[in-house]
């Protein structure tokens, strides 16, 4: 019985094994297991792998009461068992392995030992598995993306099984892969060079590559191949700098590090990235740049390497090769090279400090070093220079010595130049033994706005807290820490949505703790590490292509028109959750300048948000694309999570620049001398001038501001020369400066170089010199010394002669004395202004345009500077002055240590003093001691504040939780101060407040809390933007005639009509054409005239426009209870749809309108805007309170007054057929408030010479008149079209009291864009409907005329026919058109009950 038992036990257990991945293997008793989030089967992370990457697994385990866990391992080498959490009765264990598995599966033993002696063992097994590529296919690829010089194709693939791999393999000398993307849409994107092409038109072929050599091909189209060849480039226009760069046995030494030759290319190409690339022997192509032209003439730069340079040309389709060979001599960057070092510790108290001294043989030539400590520090001169002079020179600093720190970490000090690394290491004053890192106790997002969040962190660190790392070089520091201490405390960080990926916290000694997403924060209650459900939330494509995507102003002429670089972009979307938060990134030449300059690589993406608007249910997002950009398609990205988002090429809208010259180059120098070069000092001649004389350009944007930095080549002597627009002779495009250096005794002999320069035009366009460091790989194309490369680096250097030195070489001045203003420093509070005092002696050898600086160094957040300012001097002393604001939270908990370095004779020799020599300087501090106290409000920064905004903003800072009331201040002198209208405090971070006043100028924002602290004067500088949408350029009035297709048709003669004829003689006159109408007559019969109302409200929802008037002689009144009921009579003018017709004029398609973009131009225009297919449709409506000529499609018309125009533009439409056309359709209606009345709809042509159709509906004696040309501007010419009645087609109103009529204008087959230009007025009648036979009349009494019997008849008919086709609409609800139709049926309905 006992083996039977056994026996069945073990099945069990076999059986359960089998049947679970993760399972006990002894009964669990006191305790259980499982897996949180298990992953048990791998696949390679890149194609080519044979073999699956180390896997962590965490077990969660649940013990009883009572029972605990003493000891964890496994029966594999290769597994490690490691404790994360420990609770009561929970356990939390990570699963870790540190080698690659092999194909195949692996089983793995568990033992948890507990304190009662018993082993509980559990298998998990585990799978390594090759990709199966069976069945795989490439089902989509994006067209392709030009970024950044390199081409980016966007795929979907299947069929790869079990999973896809993080990368798959090329066969390819030039490590292309793929790499795996976590988009819903595409799932992989390939980054290629399209150096190997020969032949723009033809395919890419890749091979991809699996284990055991398994390939599958793939071809992709060539970028160029999406263009038409004819708008690709046939020729060029060569053009070197220096232009003897071709001479055979020329050698050209580089003008700066890395700045060398280059070419400039124009080229006759309409598209802005043309096929032009350089290459050196086997080296990826590098592409020319964009710089200077519009479409069909650009030019192009491109750097000229050292040996065989290959240009690579595109003329057409085709490609051709340029070979050159050149002899271009490097600058190599000076190193420090040292020839004694001495590193130590200094025992001094009560701050102990850490020392390196080195002594150097070889020239200092400018250059700047990177200092290593804990932070990361590039300093050049004078910082760490303790003695000497540029040929032979000491270099010495010293630190706050780390007093503890983690046995297992590396410490060490260094100076980094140009590959030339010296660094020590050394020991700390304590080691800490046991590891103790930092534990993250809770976390919390809060949405502060649209774009960014407020994570609040909950941390417990036995050492204190350094720093939080969330993403690549994105550190926290002490100032986030709002509650608390740095051992228990909570902080506060605001991050935008894309840039949380991780947290990494790191202690004071040296320990850390990584959380990364779905990583387990507590375990009682189980709290897993992930971003708000909002981010994670995943768009597909499909919410972005069902032209739901439109833009405030497109086909933009930034050539001309500067509104419209201000943009606004729509989304709408019902897919997309209100809550998503997302970003609009441009990647034109200008907003993404990396090609040109990588200055400010860290922070080059612009990220622009979007803003949910809840009363129009769409996104919206302001954008400012850059003035003199590129022409054609603007790149842009709609961003909606951590590296993912769409590319406009995938998108149904791109935003087009029409017209643009391009200016992506900043100013030059245009001629360049010297003054005073050779400038001899001596007794005779005591005192002298030298400087440099030069002529800046710059074409298009124009120079705005310059910096140059020039230094001695012996002393170091430093000059910095700030200049600006208002300092120079002549205008923005050329201007006239120069720079001057005074020069007198007693001196020495030396140079006098330029080191740095910066010159930026108008749109922060800069050009940029340096001579050494820092250094930029695109220093060649960026050089404001392009026109002298030819002269050399020799028209930066001025040399003078001093015959006479009258001062001792080398002697020391000695600092008298240091004082800091505190001796502790609250680095939390809102003031943390230190101020410094020293003083020299022997003030007779001091250059004394040369100041010191003083520097403030800490442990762990690098140093900062404070230039000093001359106080006072006399035949002995000097005295100094220096005041700074330290950074919040700067140096906490440990000290700040201070040195001095600067100190230039008039012998060629400078000085410093390191922290140790300070401390030797009686009654000096060579430190202060810092605090941090947390309530005190501070002021960050806010959000970007563009100047058209609702007066709300969102503020930054730390101490704001008790913010009771923030003040305003203006600098515009006519508004003044006043306070927040609202506030919403979030943590101690973070407030919004409202009521700030419109202003494009600078403001002032000051916070004050409940307890009466008062923050920092924080200046806001507004973003100008304009929203306003530049009207199209109409024909509305022209001077110069439009092209004109003939004939343009005339109307036909009309027979003179009326009684009297055409109204009388006061009223008109009978000609060929028919009546003409004396002012204010109107019509074929000359009896109406136009009335004269106010301004109709605007509307701001589409372009629909009410007219009230009344039977008072046309005013607009208000009516009294007590009065008899006046006679109101409303007018209503709206766009219905689009409608595609083929040659039978029957309908394809109709497109109906029902979502504009309203924007105000002025106060009688405004401008609608919707897209339809991809077609935009852009309305401008103007009203006219008085007569004015205009000129429309080369024909002078006049507008009465009162009356309104539509200006209606419509551009490029993807027709079905050729021989189709399209047909505008509007709708013109009439109705009042009275049943005893008549009603009269006529339609015909006008007889005033002006060849149009007009429209006329009217009630009793008052009209809606339209006027419908018969022309328009198509595709720039003047053409004709036709103009309809729909009222036989479509569900129109007609009864005595409400009148409907539907116009289509018609328009033939068309390229890029059309232009019509309808206008309506409301007219008052000498003769009611009533005494037309035409007309439909309603009568309370019976005694009617047959006629008017006839007409109440037809009336009810029709309306009978509405009644029953709404209701057979209502029931089918498929005939979009008639849904448009009955809203404006129940809008007149509604006018008939007011």
């Amino acid at each position: 019985m006992k083996i039977v038992l056994t026996f069945l036990v073990l099945l069990f257990f076999f059986l359960n094994v089998n049947n679970s991945q993760f399972s006990p293997i002894t009964p669990e008793t006191t305790l259980s297991a499982s897996l949180i989030n298990p992953v048990f089967s791998q696949t390679p992370r890149t194609s080519s792998d044979g073999f699956c990457y180390p896997y962590s697994h965490l077990i969660e385990i649940n013990a009883d009461i009572g029972t605990s866990i003493i000891n964890a391992s496994t029966n594999g080498t290769n597994f490690y068992l490691n404790q994360k959490y420990q609770t009561t009765n929970k356990y939390l264990y990570n699963l870790v392995t540190y080698s690659y598995q092999q194909y195949g599966i692996m089983y793995q033993q568990l033992t948890f030992t507990t304190n009662d002696d018993i082993n509980h063992n559990y298998q998990i097994i585990l799978t390594c598995t090759d990709l199966n590529i069976d069945n795989i296919v490439v089902k989509s690829v994006s067209k392709p993306v030009f970024l950044l010089g390199n081409y980016y194709y966007y795929f979907t693939i299947t069929g790869i099984e079990p999973i896809f791999p993080f990368e798959i393999s090329t066969v390819s000398d030039n490590s292309v892969y793929l790499q795996y993307f976590q988009d819903s849409t595409y799932n992989y994107f390939l980054q290629i060079n399209y150096g190997d092409l020969q032949n723009l038109s033809q395919n890419i072929d890749i091979n991809l590559l699996f284990s055991n050599n398994r390939l599958f091909p793939i071809s992709l189209e060539s970028y160029f191949k999406q263009f038409n060849e004819q708008d690709l480039a046939t020729n060029h226009i060569d053009t070197f700098f220096p232009p003897n760069i071709l001479s055979p046995g020329l050698n050209f030494s580089q003008f700066s590090y890395l700045c060398g030759p280059v070419f400039q290319s124009i080229v006759n190409t309409n598209i802005i990235r043309t096929y032009q690339s350089v290459r050196v022997s086997f080296t990826a192509a590098k592409y020319t740049l964009p710089i200077k032209g519009r479409k069909g003439n650009m030019t192009y730069i491109g750097l000229i390497v050292d040996g065989n340079s290959t240009i690579i040309n595109a003329d057409g389709f085709s490609i051709n090769y340029l070979n050159i060979s050149t002899n271009v001599q490097d600058i190599k960057i000076p190193k420090i090279e040292p020839d004694i070092i001495s590193i130590g510790t200094i025992p001094i108290n009560p701050i102990q400090l850490f020392s390196v001294k080195i002594n150097n043989t070889k020239p200092f030539e400018f250059t700047d070093n990177l200092y290593y400590y804990f932070s990361d520090i590039i300093r050049g001169w004078p910082y760490g220079f303790h003695s000497g002079n540029n040929n032979n020179y000491t270099h010495k600093v010293s630190f706050v010595q780390l007093d503890k720190y983690s046995t297992s970490a590396r410490y060490s000090f260094g100076v980094y130049t140009n590959g030339n690394d010296i660094n020590t290491q050394f020991p700390p004053l304590i080691l800490v033994d046991s590891p103790s890192p930092p534990k993250l106790s809770s976390y919390k997002f809060t949405r502060v706005s649209s774009q960014k969040y407020l994570l609040r962190l909950m941390i417990e660190s036995v050492n204190g807290v350094k720093n939080i790392l969330t993403t690549h070089q994105l550190y926290f520091y002490i100032d986030s820490l709002v509650s608390g201490t740095i051992y228990n405390g909570t902080f506060e960080f605001i991050t935008n949505f894309q840039d949380i990926k991780y947290l990494i916290i790191n202690d004071l000694y040296g320990y850390t703790i990584q959380y990364y997403l779905g990583d387990v924060i507590s375990l009682d209650p189980l709290v897993i590490f992930q971003l708000p459900s909002e981010v994670n939330y995943k768009l597909n494509i499909s919410n972005f292509q069902n032209n739901n995507i439109r833009f405030l102003k497109n086909d933009l002429n930034l050539e001309e028109e500067e509104e419209d670089s201000y943009n606004i972009i729509y989304v709408e979307s019902r897919d997309i959750p209100q809550d998503k938060p997302m970003s609009f990134i441009l990647f034109d030449l200008l907003s993404v300048p990396l090609e040109r300059d990588a200055t400010d690589i860290a922070n080059f993406l612009n990220r622009n948000p979007f803003i949910y608007n809840a009363s129009t249910g769409v996104f919206e997002c302001k954008f400012i694309l850059p003035k003199n950009n590129m022409f054609g398609p603007i790149q842009y990205m709609i961003e909606y999570g951590p590296e993912l988002g769409f590319y406009s090429s995938d998108l149904v809208t791109q935003l087009f620049v029409n017209n643009s010259v391009l200016d992506n180059q900043g100013p030059l120098f245009s001629s360049f001398e010297k003054i005073g070069n050779g400038l001899v000092i001596s007794s005779t001649t005591p005192t002298g001038t030298i400087g440099w004389r030069f002529n800046i350009t710059d074409d298009l944007n124009g120079f705005e501001s310059g910096y140059i930095k020039v230094m001695g080549s012996i002393d170091s002597s430093t000059y910095h020369f700030n200049f600006t627009m208002n300092d120079v002779i002549g205008d923005k495009f050329n201007c006239q400066y120069q720079i001057l250096i005074n020069i007198t005794q007693p001196c020495i002999s030396q140079e006098y170089r330029i080191v740095r320069v910066i010159l930026f035009d108008t749109n922060k366009i800069a050009s940029r010199f340096n001579l050494y460091t820092p250094s930029l790989v695109t220093a060649s194309i960026v050089n404001p010394f392009l026109n002298f490369l030819d002269q050399g680096i020799d028209i930066t250097i001025l040399p003078f002669v001093c015959s006479t030195l009258q001062v001792t070489n080398d002697i020391k001045p000695i600092l008298l004395s240091f004082t800091t203003s505190t001796t502790t420093m609250d680095v939390g509070a809102t003031n943390r202004t230190i101020t410094f005092d020293f003083s020299i002696d022997n003030a007779s050898t001091i250059k004394l345009d040369q100041l010191p600086t003083v520097y403030i160094t800490s442990l762990f957040n690098g140093l900062v500077e404070c230039i000093s300012k001359l106080v006072s001097n006399d035949s002995v002393y000097v005295f100094y002055s220096c005041s700074t604001e330290l950074p919040l939270g700067f140096g906490f908990p440990n000290s700040l240590a201070f040195s001095l370095y600067g100190i230039v004779n008039n012998g060629g020799y400078y000085y410093g003093y390191s922290s140790d020599d300070i401390y030797d300087v009686p009654n000096s501090n060579y430190y202060i001691n810092t605090t941090f106290t947390n309530n005190q409000p501070v002021i960050k920064s806010t959000d970007r504040y563009y100047s058209d905004d609702n007066g709300e903003l969102v503020i930054y800072g730390r101490g704001l939780s008790k913010v009771s009331r923030v003040d305003f201040i203006y600098s515009d002198i006519t508004l003044s101060p006043n306070s927040a209208t609202s506030t919403t405090i979030y943590g101690s971070s973070v407030i919004r407040v409202g009521g700030i006043k419109n202003t494009k100028n600078a403001f002032y924002i000051k916070a004050q809390t409940s307890e009466g602290l008062i923050s920092n004067e924080y200046t806001v500088y507004p973003i100008y933007f304009n929203s306003t949408v530049t009207p199209k350029p109409t024909p509305s009035p022209t001077t110069t005639p439009i092209p004109t297709i003939t004939p343009i048709p005339t109307n036909p003669p009309q027979k003179c009509l009326g009684n009297p004829e055409c109204g009388g003689k006061n009223q008109g006159y009978c000609s060929p054409t028919g009546c003409i109408c004396y002012s204010p007559w109107i019509g074929t019969t000359c009896t109406s005239q136009i009335i004269i109302v106010p301004q109709p409200s605007t509307n701001t929802t589409n372009p629909q426009i009410e007219i009230p008037t009344d039977n008072n002689n046309g005013q607009s009144s208000e009516s009294n209870s007590q009065e008899p009921q006046k006679m109101i009579f409303k007018s209503l003018i709206s766009l219905v749809s689009l409608r595609e017709l083929n040659f039978k004029n029957e309908e394809v398609k109709n497109h109906i309108f029902d979502q504009w973009i309203y924007t105000p131009i002025d106060e009688f225009k405004n401008q609608y805007f919707t897209t339809i297919s991809n077609t935009n449709i852009t309305t401008t409506i103007e009203w006219f309170n008085q007569s004015t000529s205009i000129q429309f499609a080369n024909q002078n018309l006049t507008m009465n007054p009162s009356s309104i125009k539509y200006t209606i533009e419509i551009t490029k439409y993807q027709f079905s057929s050729s021989l189709n056309q399209l047909q505008l359709v509007m709708a013109a209606s009439l109705t009042t408030n009275s049943n005893d009345i008549c009603s009269l709809n006529q339609f015909g042509n006008t007889s005033t010479g002006d060849d149009s159709n007009y429209l006329k509906i009217q009630i009793e004696n008052h009209s809606l008149y339209g006027r419908f040309i018969k022309r328009a501007i198509i595709d720039n010419i003047v053409k004709s079209i036709s103009n309809v009645l729909l009222d036989s087609s479509l569900n129109v109103i007609d009864s005595s009291s409400s009148l409907q009529s539907f116009i289509g204008i018609t328009i033939p087959y068309y390229s890029d864009s059309i232009i019509v230009d309808p206008d309506f007025s409301v007219l008052i009648d000498s003769k009611s409907a009533s005494n037309e036979d035409d007309s439909i009349c309603t009568k309370k009494n019976s005694g009617l005329t047959t006629a008017q019997l006839a007409g109440i008849i037809v009336g009810s008919i029709a309306f009978a026919v509405v009644i029953v086709i709404g209701a057979v609409y209502i029931i089918v609800k498929r005939n979009k058109q008639k849904k448009f139709v009955e809203s404006v049926n129940k809008k007149l309905t509604e006018m008939n009950k007011k």
